[in-house]
């Protein structure tokens, strides 16, 4: 067998679409799933049961289930009465899955600040809602760095999933060009290159901000 990249010469263009698809959605859902989580682990743990608990069910689901089989609920399933665009349910579909699992990772860190320092804020005067949003999630989110930037690495390469619901990131895209051009090893082994090339990057970047945040402490 002879390999011939030839055709991912040709349709490279097609692949850079596809990267700056799969970035783009990275974004959004990195943003969405990082402020949705905090979002949530501060209802979860500073309000009542009959509001939080409800919540740690969403969050139970959502980290019990597959990534895949959640897409198909709401592209499949809400989509019979409600029609929803596909990179709609993408977005919220990935957004909601990284939220249940950053929101867990914040309900650690939070519990993991002193309660002396929310105590000192309040007897300075500050108030409930200030304390948590001013003292208590900064310190928490310094410390929820490292996995924080795990999840968004693991979340990067969970996008190809949204190939599945016709969504044109990388790998669909791939596969668009592998239907053509019928040299599907050839566009496999530059995807994956791809990918280890986004990922080290990633992994850079989350090694600055963790050496920024361990500064900050």
């Amino acid at each position: 067998m002879e390999f011939d990249f030839s055709p991912v010469i040709t349709y490279f263009p097609t692949l850079i679409k596809g990267i700056g698809a799969t970035l783009l959605i990275g974004l959004v859902v990195a943003i969405m799933s990082i402020i949705g989580g905090q979002i949530v682990a501060v209802i979860t743990l500073y309000t009542r049961k009959i509001v939080n608990w409800p919540l740690r069910l969403l969050i139970w689901l959502f980290m019990t289930t597959p990534l895949l089989l959640q897409l198909y609920f709401l592209y499949f399933g809400i989509g019979q009465w409600i029609l929803i665009p596909a990179i709609a349910v993408g977005v919220l579909g990935l957004g909601f899955h990284y939220m249940a699992y950053n929101a867990d990772i914040f309900i650690a860190t939070i519990k993991s600040v002193s309660s002396g320092q929310y105590e000192a804020s309040r007897s300075l005067g500050f108030s409930h809602i200030a304390t948590i949003f001013y003292i208590i999630l900064p310190q928490a989110l310094y410390r929820a760095t490292p996995q924080l930037g795990n999840n968004m690495i693991i979340m990067v390469k969970d996008i190809s999933v949204l190939s599945a619901i016709g969504i044109a990131e990388l790998v669909y895209l791939s596969q668009y060009a592998i239907s053509v051009t019928f040299r599907p090893f050839e566009f496999y082994i530059t995807i994956a290159v791809i990918y280890y090339l986004i990922n080290v990057l990633m992994e850079i970047g989350q090694s600055w901000i963790e050496r920024r945040a361990a500064y900050r402490r």
